[in-house]
């Protein structure tokens, strides 16, 4: 095949697809005008039909107070009396429910300015006609337990001659709801056969771009066979070729014994059969049951036609299958047939029924999802997003969800999330919120953006988070215990050690000193024996309170074991400013403890080492303060001495 036949191919297929493309898209929208005609046509109906039951039960009522001015025997009073309440009860709803609009009714629209005016005026007072009729009525029923005079006020406005303005205004109400219903679906037939319409000029559009540059291409080849196709009966046989090619199953059935006699090739790999099997059987067998069939025949012999219609056939091999069937009655090869459309919609119900699966999966599901469009509002809340935070569905919809923060988190950590958003289209991590009730809660959160068919804008957010309350409190639960001294609240040996490795790493960086203070207490081992290990305990919480308010914020006080502490100062210029800080501690530490057990007196030797002057590793410093700690033990004690 030559570069230009190569060329031509490719276009004709691009072409042929873009045309099959639109086309189902007409097609769908064809199918939606059909579903909003069946409401609009099923709402219609069942509003007239509710209108239509007001005249039989004014009559009714009328009748049952007739009754009521009669002798009758008291079970015959108690039946009329049922009677009148049951017709009185059925009027109120089917006029109450007309006037609201017929919420119930799947597709009701509230009351029309025409029906507004027959129902509160000018056409009409319908509304105040119907509410004193059922007043009187109920007057009426009210008294009945004994035989009404003859005379009875309320009895007489009920009068067959009295209520007949009545009846007439429902008349009208049931005429001007036809009218109204008749209009509306004249106009959604004529959107229908736009669509339609649409599609057969889009067809013809096909055969001018796909196939019309094929035909000239051949055309100087077979210019005899071009003038044979020109003949009525090739032009026939043209025909049945298109539908043989025909993308939609097709088939023709005899009206006379319902024998299939054409069926082209798509409409057998549907039924997955052959076309030996299936040419010359009745149509019959390919329904899925005969009520089925039977409602397929009514249809067309009441319409003349079918259009779109939702049918279950049978495969060969037992397997039912969704269609959507489109059946015209014709003639071929003068005998008059059935021509049917079939387009297998079984991977479209599927594809509905999983879309209902995974909805039913998202309700149930315990993680909260919640879904916004591409502007952050609320569109979507599942159960579980009430169970963690409190809020109802109502309550979020139409909100962004910033009014979740809890202020734990700044400006640049949601600016962070955003573009991490951005640029990868998802971001997972660990956040603070805030229930309604005001309670903070930790959530693990999953946002992925979901984006437009060409890949270039955002439509939706989906976010999934749970709660992990319990586990990060217990996470940080397990680090306290890990790396605080349970008596005293201070950091122990194991964060001492990875705060010093951070001075130390600091003061690499940027050159400055720090220093590092090894206290123990003088006398503590006279306390406890003296006053018991209880006293002790007292003690050493009191000391680790004076060593945290001798020092700043910025330094870290450690309980490495018993009385041994420790401090890390950072930021210090000389040794004068640790000796403001060790004889401060000194002076604290000499004051009385007043315990529980009685009062103690310690005092405390301090040795200090300064970074980098006097060594230039964290465990070296230790040593190095240690060391100057033992040095003022044996000299005396209840002083600070420098390594």
């Amino acid at each position: 095949m030559g570069n230009a036949e190569t060329r031509l191919t490719r276009d004709l297929t691009i072409r042929y697809v873009a045309v099959l493309a639109i086309i189902g898209g007409l097609a769908i929208a064809s199918f939606l005008g059909l579903v909003r005609i069946l409401m609009d046509a099923e709402a219609g109906g069942a509003v007239i039909g509710v209108a239509a039951q007001q005249r039989p039960l004014v009559e009714r009522v009328v009748f049952a107070v007739a009754n009521l001015t009669r002798p009758l025997e008291p079970q015959a009073r108690l039946d009329e009396r049922a009677a009148l309440a049951l017709a009185l009860d059925r009027l109120e709803s089917a006029h109450f429910g007309l006037v609201a609009g017929m919420p119930e009714v799947k597709g009701a629209a509230p009351p029309s300015a025409a029906i507004k005016a027959l129902l509160f005026g000018p056409d009409g007072r319908l509304d105040h006609e119907m509410r004193g009729f059922v007043g009187q009525a109920r007057a009426v029923l009210a008294k009945a337990d004994q035989r009404l005079p003859a005379d009875d006020t309320d009895a007489k406005a009920l009068s067959p001659s009295r209520v007949e303005p009545l009846l007439v205004l429902l008349d009208r109400l049931v005429t001007r709801y036809r009218e109204e219903n008749d209009k509306r679906l004249r106009r959604l037939f004529l959107f229908h056969g736009a669509a339609l319409a649409a599609t057969l000029a889009l067809l013809i559009l096909s055969a001018a771009m796909v196939f019309r540059p094929m035909v000239s291409r051949i055309k100087d080849d077979l210019a005899e066979r071009v003038k044979a196709a020109r003949k009525l009966k090739e032009s026939e046989e043209r025909l049945w070729r298109i539908l043989e090619e025909s993308p939609v199953g097709v088939s023709v059935s005899r009206r006379s014994d319902g024998a299939v006699v054409f069926a082209n090739s798509r409409f057998v790999d549907i039924i997955n059969t052959t076309r030996d099997d299936l040419i010359g059987h009745p149509a019959r067998d390919l329904f899925r049951n005969e009520s089925q069939r039977k409602a397929v025949v009514e249809a067309l012999k009441r319409d003349g036609h079918i259009d779109d219609a939702e049918v279950q056939f049978i495969r060969r091999g037992g397997e039912t299958f969704w269609s959507l069937l489109t059946l015209r009655s014709t003639f071929f090869e003068e005998e008059p047939v059935n021509l049917a459309w079939v387009y297998d919609i079984s991977a479209i119900k599927a594809a509905q029924a999983k879309v209902r699966l995974t909805a039913q999966v998202v309700e149930s599901a315990s993680e909260a999802v919640v879904i916004t469009n591409a502007a952050n509002i609320i569109e979507y809340v599942n159960p579980a997003f009430t169970t963690i935070t409190g809020y109802e569905s109502a309550e979020v919809i139409g909100r962004d969800p910033g009014f979740l923060s809890s202020g734990r988190h700044d400006a640049d950590f949601y600016q962070t999330m955003w573009d991490d958003l951005r640029a990868t289209g998802r971001w997972r991590g660990e956040i603070w919120n805030r229930r309604k009730s005001g309670e903070f809660y930790a959530e693990q959160l999953s946002i992925v953006a979901l984006m437009s068919d060409d890949g270039q804008a955002v439509t939706h957010y989906i976010a999934i988070f749970s709660d992990i309350t319990n586990r990060k409190e217990d996470e940080e639960r397990i680090w306290r215990q890990a790396n605080y001294d349970a008596l005293t609240g201070l950091p122990n040996r194991s964060l001492f050690t990875d705060r010093l490795q951070q001075a130390v790493r600091q003061s690499q960086r940027d050159g400055s000193r720090f220093a590092l203070m090894f206290l123990d207490l003088d006398g503590f081992k006279a306390v406890n024996d003296t006053l018991g290990h209880a006293a002790g305990d007292e003690l050493l919480q009191q000391a680790a309170k004076r060593l945290e308010d001798c020092v700043r914020a910025s330094d870290t006080v450690s309980r490495l074991a018993g009385d041994e502490f420790t401090c890390i100062i950072p930021g210090v210029h000389g040794k004068a400013d640790v000796e403001r800080v060790a004889a401060k501690i000194l002076e604290e530490l000499a004051q009385p403890f007043e315990l529980e057990a009685g009062r103690a007196d310690v005092r405390g030797s301090i040795g200090i080492a300064i970074f980098p002057d006097d060594a230039d590793t964290g465990p070296a410093l230790v040593g190095r303060a240690d060391e100057a700690m033992y040095a003022v033990k044996k000299s005396g004690k209840n002083a600070f001495r420098f390594a």
